[in-house]
């Protein structure tokens, strides 16, 4: 008869650690090791939860290599997507209909997609014919949502051809490379963005940037440029099978996906870690511990009732602390941001954070978040009232011009959307709106912003008015190519006032 040991020898010895050997002998700790060892394995899953959360997420993202498996093009007619290892393009701003990403921005045309570096390399193609001071990056993360290559006019990164490899990629940097850009993970998002003002020539400007950025496969390499063709690639307009653009039209919701389900989460961590046994430093020694919990899961019915409980339970509580109201450090005036952003080293849990509330954040000296769901007093953002925030004379948020730098204060829903109509047709207010000369400033130089559900009577109200949606909402002030004075919190954003009077019916 073979021995118990002997009757699973493919399960690694942490995993078979954790299950208590005899634990009803006289004088061993019987019930109590038992008990420590399940409070041990279920605290650590809570955690394990937290740091894999992003990967999850990331990982089911990679959808689009099927959705978008003939050429690049748009999801729904709304997102950039592209086949694997192949970027797609928009060419305009992203709809504020979409329910796929939370917390777009609407200052930037976006681009993306996902590389599997485990089938070959990909090329990084950077622009080479860009106007002075005009804004453009290609933000490339590990699965993690880690920042690892933040490319652009903030870097001064020159025109030409880049080689995103993955961790075991050995070999030569090809000819006329401008330099190989190694990936800590097999997956790899790599979303391109150029900014455009509220103009059609600015737009144009943007598009004609966007057209020389990109990502396509090493073997379908040739000498010289290629020409993305954003414009066509908008014109590709793919749906997954059940949906049809109608659907769209009538419920933005209609396809809204659940990227981490936590019923699901621990067969869907074992795939991303399959597709990725390779990760960075910060990461490896929690890699390690989940492979841990998947093989106890997969071999102890009563761990495996455990470790699904406690991703239930980790979800709830990150979802409930990953609000506007609670995330991040208080910068003054009520706004909020978190430190270090895309840079998060061992911050799992504020890296789980950003991922529900604006997955896929810059480098933060990149671009720095600042956030709220609260006025003045306190008391949350709501659209029955009507807000306003003034900037002081020469206050604006300071931004570096000269490499495309740029500020935005955008509106969302409850959720984290935009709303899919504005009447105005506005998500968000900012560097699109000055460049467009669409605001007014008040005769000592202050900008006043209004913030409501309905339309305000006065002209220069209307003139600098963001629309609110019914119910609870929550603002960003996005700060691209930020001085010195933002990154160090010497800046300081003005407060959000609420009026005496009320929003009208």
């Amino acid at each position: 008869m073979a021995s118990p040991a002997g009757s699973q020898p493919q399960v690694p010895y942490p995993a078979r650690a954790l299950s208590p050997a005899h634990a009803d002998l006289a004088r061993s700790a019987g019930v109590p090791a038992l008990l420590a060892n399940e409070n041990y394995v279920e605290a650590l899953a809570r955690v394990v939860y937290y740091w894999g959360y992003p990967a999850v997420d990331g990982f089911g993202r990679t959808n689009m290599w099927e959705i978008m498996r003939d050429k690049p093009g748009t999801m729904l007619g709304l997102l950039p997507g592209a086949p694997m290892n192949t970027t797609g393009c928009l060419a305009d701003y992203m709809s504020p209909a979409q329910r796929w990403v939370v917390t777009p921005n609407n200052d930037t045309i976006y681009g993306a997609g996902f590389a599997n570096l485990a089938v070959e390399p990909a090329v990084i193609q950077t622009p080479a014919e860009v106007p002075q001071g005009h804004y453009w990056t290609i933000q490339i993360v590990d699965i993690f949502t880690n920042v690892v290559h933040q490319l652009g006019s903030a870097s001064a990164t020159p025109g030409g051809k880049f080689l995103l490899v993955g961790p075991t990629w050995t070999g030569e940097k090809p000819s006329g490379f401008l330099g190989v850009l190694r990936m800590p993970t097999n997956t790899a998002g790599v979303f391109p963005r150029s900014f455009a003002a509220r103009t059609p020539e600015a737009k144009a400007r943007a598009i004609a940037v966007l057209d020389q950025i990109g990502m396509y496969p090493l073997s379908k390499d040739q000498p010289g440029p290629r020409k993305i063709d954003c414009r066509a690639a908008a014109r590709n307009a793919v749906y997954p099978p059940g949906v049809t653009a109608r659907m769209i039209a009538a419920d933005p919701d209609a396809s809204r996906p659940q990227w981490v389900n936590p019923k699901t989460f621990w067969d869907d961590l074992a795939k991303m870690l399959a597709a990725n046994p390779a990760v960075g430093p910060s990461d490896a020694a929690m890699a390690d511990q989940a492979r841990t919990l998947i093989a106890l899961r997969q071999t102890d019915p009563g761990y495996r009732a455990l470790l699904d409980r406690a991703a239930l339970a980790a979800d709830a509580a990150l979802h409930a602390s990953s609000t506007y109201v609670q995330v991040g450090v208080d910068t003054g005036n009520g706004w909020q941001r978190q430190m270090g952003a895309g840079h998060w080293g061992t911050d799992w849990f504020s890296r789980a954070q950003a991922t529900v509330i604006y997955i896929y954040v810059n480098d933060y000296r990149e671009a720095t978040y600042f956030i709220r769901g609260t006025d003045a007093k306190g008391s949350l953002l709501d659209g029955r009232h009507v807000y306003t925030m003034t900037f002081p004379k020469e206050a604006l948020p300071p931004m570096d011009r000269t490499r495309g730098g740029f500020w935005s204060l955008t509106m969302y829903d409850k959720d984290y959307f935009m709303l899919p109509d504005p009447p105005n047709g506005r998500t968000n207010i900012g560097t699109v709106n000055l460049d467009a000369n669409e605001l007014r400033f008040a005769p000592d130089g202050a900008l006043t912003l209004t913030l409501s559900r309905a339309q305000p009577a006065d002209a220069e109200a209307r003139a600098n008015w963001l629309p609110a949606p019914e119910g609870q909402f929550a603002l960003i002030v996005r700060a691209y190519v930020p001085t010195q004075q933002v990154l160090d919190g010497a800046y300081k954003l003005p407060d959000v006032i609420r009026e005496a009077r009320d929003a009208a019916p």
